[in-house]
């Protein structure tokens, strides 16, 4: 991170911005605006609407500054957290999301075949994904939240999420089979 020679630590430079220093707050936004951009992105797909989440999400952590403690996560995992919930928050807006428990199998299946592709390949794949599909997609396999966090983020049945997770995973597999007959 490039802040480290004016502020050496996380800590140091959360510090400077709750303290209101500008330097440390454009500091911070030049340094991970980039990342939160990205990680919005991948959930709603339209620029627009990232820009919005994005100057929520910063917002919202400039005001929650002071209680940022980098003994429990980095600085990015702090705002990262804060553009996830962001994002949620949003999506929901938009609509109600169904509730969809059914009882399906959960079968181990192998990995999807994603190291075959590019970036923009799986990136295009992941947008191609309904809404809930997508998020709770991104939720699990990107970010690394377990089935209950999701379902309390969402507001959602934990079955629901685990049918919505495996959908998108048939739909994905399904969308790369049709890639590779192209």
């Amino acid at each position: 991170m490039s802040h480290q020679h004016t502020y050496p630590t996380d800590q140091s430079l959360a510090d400077a911005c709750a303290r209101n220093d500008q330097r440390a707050q454009r500091l911070l936004y030049d340094g991970y605006v980039e990342v939160l951009y990205h990680t919005a992105y991948r959930y709603c797909f339209r620029r627009e609407q990232v820009e919005d989440i994005l100057q929520i999400t910063f917002t919202k952590a400039f005001a929650a500054i002071g209680r940022y403690d980098a003994g429990k996560a980095s600085l990015k995992t702090w705002l990262r957290r804060i553009c996830i919930n962001t994002t949620m928050d949003v999506l929901k807006q938009e609509g109600k999301w169904e509730t969809q428990w059914e009882e399906e199998m959960e079968i181990a299946v192998p990995p999807l075949p994603f190291e075959q592709l590019s970036v923009e390949e799986i990136l295009r794949l992941i947008e191609g994904l309904p809404r809930e599909q997508r998020a709770i997609f991104n939720l699990y396999e990107i970010e690394g939240y377990t089935h209950d966090e999701i379902a309390i983020l969402l507001g959602i049945n934990v079955n629901s999420c685990r049918v919505y997770l495996s959908r998108a995973k048939k739909e994905l597999r399904r969308a790369i089979r049709c890639n590779e007959g192209v």
